[in-house]
């Protein structure tokens, strides 16, 4: 089964999370890249929580959601999103809900972590029951904190990361696209230097169908800002990829470098990096085995 990260390992998205065919009617959202990165700060969390939030409780479940979210583990994500759901039920505090939102989102993508990827090739055919269930509650978290007073641009994007994730065909796109969009305007409207932003933007060009708006180059220059910007591998592997499928290998083969060395634990840049040295065909595109993931170690 092939995938489109969106966002999100998948990708994590991303969410990050945005299919190709979020680019069917209602037109794309196209957003200059800013000339200057953003500075990451300690936890590569691009909400800011740490810099802004008097509360230490969020402060600290943001921080153990970057930590799970490197560890590139299911485990990992399902302990922290416990904590935050059990956190939120008795919180007012929008930021929570925020928080908890993007917890579903990167649940999501890490369950399509191993999943090859494709231009034109949605992730699912059919959503499994599991990843359905975080993109429902992931949604039901950001209307929550919007209720609580969220406008920020952020909670646009990861809503617009939960939204693409639905898509599985052109009926779900015709139906999911139009929302998907104006939650992307709205997000850069708030805050166009947000990293992620960037890379579901440069996902929706990447991953594109070949004769529906695909288009390598571009991508990579969102891919490359949000790289900068922000304390995470995965714009890296998506570069990697933008690279590749301009015929650029060696191009291609040094943004894996980078990827796997800021996160070593990233299984799929692991594997698809030593697939690109060996001149394996559709390095990108096939699903990662566990064997492979064990040979790389």
């Amino acid at each position: 089964m092939t995938r489109l990260i969106p966002i999100l390992c998948a990708a994590c998205a991303v969410g990050i999370g945005l299919t190709a065919w979020s680019q069917l009617p209602d037109g794309d959202t196209t957003i200059e890249i800013p000339k200057v990165a953003p500075t990451v700060n300690q936890t590569g969390d691009q909400n800011q929580i740490n810099a802004t939030d008097a509360n230490p409780t969020t402060a600290k479940a943001n921080d153990l959601l970057h930590k799970a979210r490197m560890q590139c583990s299911l485990p990992a994500l399902d302990s922290v999103v416990t904590k935050l759901v059990e956190q939120a039920s008795e919180s007012k505090d929008a930021k929570c809900w925020h928080l908890l939102a993007e917890a579903y989102l990167e649940r999501a993508q890490q369950r399509t972590h191993l999943l090859g990827m494709a231009p034109g090739e949605p992730t699912f055919s059919e959503l499994p029951d599991a990843f359905a269930d975080d993109l429902e509650a992931g949604l039901a978290a950001v209307k929550k904190a919007r209720e609580l007073g969220d406008d920020s641009g952020e909670l646009y994007r990861i809503e617009a990361g939960l939204m693409g994730q639905h898509i599985t065909g052109l009926g779900t796109a015709l139906q999911w696209n139009g929302k998907i969009n104006q939650a992307l305007k709205t997000a850069s409207e708030r805050r166009s230097d947000d990293p992620q932003l960037h890379v579901a933007l440069g996902l929706r060009k990447l991953l594109a169908p070949t004769w529906f708006g695909n288009d390598p180059k571009k991508a990579l220059e969102h891919f490359e800002f949000a790289f900068k910007a922000a304390n995470d591998e995965r714009p890296a592997v998506f570069a990697a990829m933008a690279s590749y499928l301009q015929k650029k290998r060696q191009q291609a083969i040094s943004w894996l470098e980078r990827a796997v060395k800021k996160n070593p634990e990233n299984k799929f840049a692991r594997v698809v990096l030593k697939r690109l040295r060996r001149g394996e065909d559709n390095p990108f595109g096939r699903d990662v085995t566990e064997a492979e993931v064990a040979a790389t170690k």
